[in-house]
């Protein structure tokens, strides 16, 4: 597989990337393109598509902090889920450092958020029990209760509250400014 990071929304498969996006989650989980366009070239931000041989398989879209990396979505094509793609970009995602990592999922209220939940955990994410609600990506938007995954083991609550404090006003910058 092959990683290649876009910093502009003119790149050819970009266009792929986003419908996968908008079905892969609900409009209150996913920025609106207007804001995604300003943090593309963000220092801290990797929009990284993921290609099998000449074939868009998915992406996974992440912060780089100084303590921690925050995955903010992750992707693979439907027809891909199952195949081992997405336990493939975790593993390559965790072996590239030595920090942490943090994720959001929906509660396993269902049995599709039961089933993302295991697919982390066999990943070797760990499930918090944090309160968490994520910023809301439009202005206007509400906050969405969620629950917090972390590699390779869990988070104390103060560590939960500081990734809020400090790296959510970095990744919610362009809705919170509307710049």
């Amino acid at each position: 597989m092959i990683y290649t990071r876009l910093a502009d929304t003119g790149h050819q498969l970009f266009a792929q990337a986003w419908e996968l996006y908008k079905k892969s989650f609900p409009p209150e989980e996913r920025r609106q393109l207007r804001t995604q366009k300003k943090i593309m070239n963000h220092r801290q931000y990797r929009f990284n598509i993921i290609t099998a041989g000449d074939m868009f398989a998915g992406f996974i879209l992440w912060w780089e902090f100084d303590n921690i990396r925050y995955i903010e979505h992750l992707a693979t094509l439907p027809h891909l889920r199952g195949k081992g793609y997405g336990r493939r970009i975790l593993e390559r995602f965790v072996s590239e450092s030595d920090k942490p990592v943090l994720l959001e999922v929906e509660h396993p209220a269902d049995d599709i958020s039961k089933r993302r939940i295991g697919f982390y955990r066999r990943s070797g994410f760990v499930l918090n029990q944090h309160e968490y609600s994520h910023p809301p990506y439009k202005k206007g938007g509400n906050y969405v209760s969620l629950a917090l995954m972390t590699y390779p083991h869990a988070i104390s609550n103060d560590d939960a509250n500081r990734f809020c404090r400090e790296c959510h006003p970095v990744i919610h910058e362009f809705v919170m400014n509307r710049s």
